[in-house]
């Protein structure tokens, strides 16, 4: 395995990672109130919203041309727009992110990520 192959699975797996500990560190949270009451859970959830973007951009473009099953604009529109406009986040849309788009982003990614294997 090249060292640029090496680097390259390793923003995959990051991203994975940070998709994972979104939904795990929200797994308590029933309801979008019980998001929006507990800080350090949105706090967490936003910082791995970031690693994802961050990720996101490490990951060639060709490669993500060939795995248009992931919304990789998105998530990096995202992540520019949480660190550049954190102010004005608006919680509802990163519950709606984590309810109806999570679950499916982390079995698309692992599932690329083992044809890879």
């Amino acid at each position: 395995m090249s060292d640029h192959l090496s680097r390259y699975d390793f923003f995959l797996d990051a991203l994975l990672q940070a998709m994972k500990k979104i939904h795990a560190y929200t797994a308590k949270c029933k309801s979008y109130g019980d998001f929006t009451r507990d800080q350090l859970v949105k706090d967490a959830v936003l910082r791995n919203f970031e690693i994802m973007g961050e990720s996101v951009k490490h990951v060639p473009f060709n490669f993500q041309r060939k795995h248009k099953e992931l919304p990789w604009n998105h998530i990096l529109a995202l992540r520019n727009f949480l660190v550049h406009e954190f102010f004005d986040v608006d919680d509802e849309v990163l519950w709606e992110i984590i309810q109806t788009d999570l679950t499916r982003n982390i079995a698309d990614l692992e599932e690329i990520i083992n044809r890879r294997s």
